[in-house]
């Protein structure tokens, strides 16, 4: 594990799209689906960045260029908030956990969906559980980048229950 986890923090890969709860991230996989047509995945013009700005603050965009160097082209400041600081730019293992390097790589070169859940230690303080998905795009038959999103609406609700609970 990475520093600022614990060995409380584990991730669940779900067999599918239906397991998911989150009305946010059904909604991000609508307008993925409705992109990408026919298609294995979107191409990359195919999704337009207006219709995703209602997700930004969850959003992180990885180039997988490289499926063995996964790097962040654009991080939420939701992620932010959680991280303690802004990764865009970094490579998906800098983050402080194990895991999100290796699901960028399947999916890239897979080019299936990946829909899962995390609960997961924050370093900024905190035991939290959200669920994601991991959505590839490209050119042709290259998977080019990937939109993951994460609900972290319960993680915030949890976080602020924290900050009002009496202390001893």
């Amino acid at each position: 594990m990475g520093p600022g986890t614990s060995n409380r923090d584990y991730s669940v890969i779900y067999a599918g799209f239906a397991a998911l709860r989150s009305k946010r991230l059904d909604d991000l996989h609508a307008i993925w689906r409705s992109a990408k047509g026919g298609r294995d995945f979107p191409v990359l013009q195919a999704i337009d960045p207006v219709m995703l700005k209602p997700f930004l603050r969850d959003l992180a965009v990885v180039c997988v260029h490289d499926p063995d160097q996964p790097r962040f082209r654009l991080f939420g400041s939701g992620f932010r908030d959680f991280f303690g600081s802004d990764f865009s730019g970094r490579p998906v293992s800098d983050l402080p956990m194990d895991g999100p390097a290796d699901t960028c790589r399947q999916v890239a070169l897979s080019g299936e969906p990946c829909f899962g859940s995390h609960r997961w230690h924050s370093i900024t303080g905190g035991l939290y559980h959200s669920e994601f998905v991991v959505l590839p795009y490209g050119d042709g038959d290259r998977v080019e980048r990937l939109l993951i999103m994460e609900d972290l609406d319960d993680a915030r609700r949890e976080r602020l229950k924290a900050a009002y609970r009496p202390t001893a």
